[in-house]
């Protein structure tokens, strides 16, 4: 990566960070690489994120078990957790980080060309933004707390007596979370548009680890357990606010530059109307919330499928909500180091692409962020199938949760893994859709989505008996992803055909089917390797098992890609010796 690059990454290396921002639309195809080496950055931070987010639910298993205690603390967390997906984990960032890239782009007029100029735009708009928000967020703060019976009747209609008392009063604690998380998004979408990624990444790492901290606290007596997570859940939030809010303060300061400071081609702009700034402003501000209601929906539908799965949970006995909980939470560390990553390295890029109209390289920068997360996902499926049951017994196999609990989780992990390569490539898809304008299309995709999860999970409820019954919501879920990858794709072709007058197709931003095949069978050969050292090593200690069988599910995979000749494994290969060898690396 040169120096230029990184700065862009990091919003340093000398230039400001609108200019890092710029983005391909000005540097042209050699830039191609700029997804993956984006996505490589955050998915370094994500990584630290998701092993503390780990060791988060580890200390929530050990607290309060897989029993009627955690499926009331799950229920009451689980509407904050969608919110926190939706608001501070890349949903309503992606949102409004297209619809940023689209204003700062219609509004770089010769008069806005000054640096300075379009820092003082910023800045006004964010405070717009950041007030109507507020604002927003806090009268559905105050709702929500009013009226928590019946979200609570609603997000678990299954539970009746003490369960559903404290499921009301943990609820009422997490609440207030909604607003930290939804100005912690916005501040996480200014500073995407600003060409910053790290800072936003980093913060999910702070949240887990204001978590264990009252973690900790409950495990040392000094506070209840149950109270104690949904509490921390409320301050980790409050961090997360002040870290990117602290960071958009100093990258736009509150105080102009003085005259000196500024071009002599400015300096003649420099009485302009205070006033009708901040009037253009809140016009901006308006027009990018008011895409947020649609553009919302469409990102969040996993996590609406959740929510729809863990209503229909509810119903089927004590235990399978926590269940469904914990398989999701194993499923966090592929999808937060693949889909997430990619989608929003892929959406500043892309919109851009998108307002240049140049829909060749939009095209190309799409499949390569499609190809990327394919590669990434299949075997991350495949090899938690193979490792799956014996990574819940060895990481939540403790303290309160028992054999049958871990049986159950196993299961739920499962059924939800034939979905996991649709949610990451949805992200992608999302991204482009949001690029493309196509908001409200993005949401009727997730009103079916949800409806499909709902409909099949209910026939599977009554279809599958026992202890697999577990699997029913988890299955259906998978199964409403992939719906909803196919509306995409449709949507994502009729755009494209109505915005390049016909000169480009969805067909053309897809990965070539010699490329998918490649990847199925690494993904098979890592799912065989990873399965065969788990049989081979049965008995000799649950973590040497599951590291060799990683390790070796990971090897596997590699050397089928190299013996397939894959083109991306190789240009992987090219990258790491020429950075071994400390010599730039020519793309």
């Amino acid at each position: 990566m040169s120096a230029s690059e990184s700065g862009c990454a990091h919003g340093k290396g000398g230039e400001s960070p609108s200019s890092c921002a710029a983005g391909p639309a000005e540097h042209g195809p050699g830039y191609s690489g700029g997804i993956a080496r984006t996505a490589a950055l955050l998915g370094g931070f994500a990584l630290v994120s998701r092993v503390l987010g780990l060791l988060r639910d580890m200390s929530m298993a050990w607290l309060v078990g897989g029993g009627a205690a955690a499926d009331a603390l799950v229920a009451a967390m689980r509407l904050p957790h969608v919110l926190r997906r939706m608001l501070g984990e890349g949903s309503l960032s992606m949102t409004l980080t297209a619809s940023l890239v689209h204003l700062e782009r219609m509004g770089a007029s010769p008069g806005h060309a000054v640096e300075g100029e379009r820092s003082r735009s910023m800045r006004l708009l964010a405070r717009a933004l950041a007030v109507r928000l507020g604002l927003v967020l806090t009268l559905l703060t105050v709702l929500g707390l009013v009226g928590t019976p019946w979200l609570t009747d609603i997000l678990a209609p299954g539970f009746y007596g003490p369960e559903r008392q404290e499921a009301i009063y943990l609820l009422r604690i997490c609440l207030p979370y909604t607003l930290a998380a939804g100005m912690a998004a916005l501040g996480m979408a200014l500073l995407h548009s600003l060409g910053v990624f790290w800072l936003p990444a980093v913060s999910p790492a702070l949240f887990n680890i204001v978590i264990l901290c009252f973690a900790g606290a409950a495990a040392l007596g000094l506070l209840p357990a149950a109270p104690a997570l949904a509490v921390g859940m409320l301050c980790g939030g409050i961090a997360q606010w002040l870290a990117q809010w602290l960071a958009v303060r100093r990258l736009l300061p509150l105080h102009n530059a003085g005259p000196g400071d500024r071009p002599d081609a400015a300096q003649g702009s420099a009485g302009a109307d205070e006033s009708s700034l901040q009037r253009r402003a809140a016009s901006l501000a308006w027009n990018c919330l008011g895409r947020l209601p649609a553009g919302l929906l469409g990102a969040s539908a996993p996590q609406l499928a959740m929510l729809a799965a863990m209503s229909l949970a509810s119903s089927m006995g004590r235990g399978q909500v926590a269940a469904l909980y914990y398989a999701e939470r194993l499923l966090e560390l592929p999808l937060g180091l693949v889909g997430v990553c990619l989608g929003m390295a892929s959406l500043p890029t892309l919109s851009r692409l998108a307002a240049a109209r140049e829909f060749s390289l939009f095209s190309d920068q799409l499949r390569t962020a499609l190809r990327l997360t394919l590669l990434l996902s299949l075997p991350a499926a495949t090899g938690l199938w193979a490792v799956g049951p014996r990574l819940v017994e060895g990481l939540l196999r403790h303290g309160a949760f028992g054999d049958n609990a871990a049986y159950e989780t196993g299961l739920a992990l499962w059924a939800y893994l034939p979905g996991l390569p649709a949610f990451a490539v949805n992200r992608s898809l999302l991204a482009a859709c949001n690029a493309l304008g196509e908001v409200r299309r993005t949401a009727v995709s997730a009103v079916w989505a949800v409806v499909a999860t709902l409909a099949v999970g209910a026939a599977l409820v009554h279809s599958l008996s026992g202890s697999l019954g577990v699997m029913a919501p988890a299955l259906a879920v998978s199964f409403g992803l992939w719906l909803q990858c196919g509306f995409l794709l449709s949507i994502l072709g009729r755009a494209l055909k109505k915005s390049s007058a016909g000169a480009a197709s969805a067909s053309a931003c897809l990965p070539s089917a010699g490329a998918v095949l490649r990847q199925c069978a690494a993904a098979a050969a890592t799912a065989l390797a990873a399965w065969q050292l788990l049989e081979l090593l049965h008995g000799r200690g649950i973590w040497l098992g599951l590291a060799l069988a990683i390790i070796g599910g990971a090897t596997a995979w590699a050397v089928c890609l190299f013996v397939l000749r894959d083109a991306d494994a190789l240009a992987a290969a090219r990258a790491l010796a020429h950075r071994l060898h400390g010599r730039p690396h020519q793309q």
